[in-house]
């Protein structure tokens, strides 16, 4: 167990499980029944797979889209392919052509896989077991050592926490392990090799990852954790390495800063990039958060509160003491708009003025 927790005192714990059993009693009590597995925003439209493999359209301001071939299909995963939209349809690979506005087989596909991606060269990878797998040549890579070393030898992928491709055509992978931290992979689809990523202060071992972002120098990365206190980290890797953008263990209460207690902390979920309002934003039991990116962010106060969605949250998670957190990607839609997936409400747009649900 790291250092960190063991400095909690008996009274901080305490604490923490009077303020989580508080948080958790003051939401709904009922959950909705539709959930959704995957999300991507094409052109400022929404495209939603549903945990029954159903796809779901939507325009920027919620309005279902009617596509009756792409709701007849089921899908086991979505991605991006350009302007276009990649989807797993059982061993089959096919892309939708938003122009033709029809399906198109691109090639077969392993029986499982835990998520698909293609680069600018509509090449199609897929995240196994065994690795990284491009579609085309059947070849599969599997990294020869890995960032956190409170690990065994990695033998194997699991379900990664986040699956993103970046502009450069690397395939990032993202694990979480709890309070043991996560796991980061950077895979360069053009010359089939991992990279040798340079962490500096950033601390994987306490850091399950939760999103990839594209920012205008490099990738950025959210990580969180609630075990016995709420935790999270904001970072960008570029060519020289990561670059912390916020840590909350390094904005905690001091008589210096000032800052909140530990309780009132942020627990990071998924972050996204605005590229045209040059915008972050980051989602956590507080709320959601936004900041102008080139500025100094090291400090809860440097950022603004946009707004605080009432979702449920589910008690218990297998590898650390506290909650899983409820949303799972939030990703851009311009204009200031917000497209939030959560664990247990469905999926939800922040229109600028109010947080709605959306509903088919």
């Amino acid at each position: 167990m790291n250092s960190r927790l063991r400095c909690l005192a008996p009274g901080h714990l305490l604490t923490f499980f009077l303020v989580v059993a508080a948080l958790l009693g003051c939401r709904p009590a009922s959950l909705p029944p539709r959930n959704y597995r995957e999300v991507l925003v094409v052109n400022h439209t929404i495209w939603l797979l549903t945990a029954a493999g159903k796809i779901e359209v939507y325009d920027a301001q919620g309005t279902p889209q009617p596509l009756p071939s792409v709701a007849a299909v089921t899908a086991q995963h979505l991605a991006t392919d350009g302007d276009n939209v990649l989807a797993q349809i059982g061993s089959r690979l096919a892309r939708w052509n938003v122009a033709k506005s029809r399906w198109e087989t691109v090639g077969k596909m392993p029986a499982t896989a835990f998520g698909i991606a293609a680069n600018r060269q509509h090449r199609v990878f897929a995240v196994t077991t065994e690795g990284v797998l491009e579609v085309g040549t059947g070849k599969t890579y599997l990294p020869t050592s890995w960032p956190n070393h409170q690990l065994r030898q990695l033998t194997a992928f699991g379900q990664p926490a986040a699956c993103f491709m970046d502009s450069e055509d690397r395939l990032w992978l993202g694990f979480g392990y709890g309070e043991w931290g996560g796991n980061i992979f950077a895979f360069d689809t053009n010359k089939h090799k991992f990279s040798d990523l340079q962490f500096n202060k950033f601390n994987i071992e306490l850091s399950p990852v939760k999103s990839f972002f594209q920012l205008p120098n490099g990738v950025g990365v959210s990580a969180g954790l609630q075990h016995f206190t709420n935790s999270g980290t904001l970072a960008e890797f570029t060519p020289a390495g990561a670059r912390l953008l916020y840590d909350t263990w390094a904005d905690r209460d001091t008589a210096r800063t000032r800052q909140p207690h530990f309780t009132e902390q942020p627990y990071i979920g998924p972050a996204t990039y605005d590229a045209a309002a040059n915008q972050l934003y980051f989602y956590s039991q507080l709320g959601v958060y936004q900041a102008p990116y080139g500025q100094d962010l090291t400090k809860l106060t440097s950022w603004h509160k946009v707004f605080e969605p009432r979702l449920h949250w589910r008690s218990g998670q297998p590898d650390a003491i506290g909650s899983p957190m409820n949303v799972l990607a939030m990703l851009a839609l311009g204009e200031g708009k917000l497209v939030l997936l959560t664990q247990n409400d469905g999926a939800g747009i922040w229109n600028g003025h109010s947080f709605e649900l959306l509903t088919p």
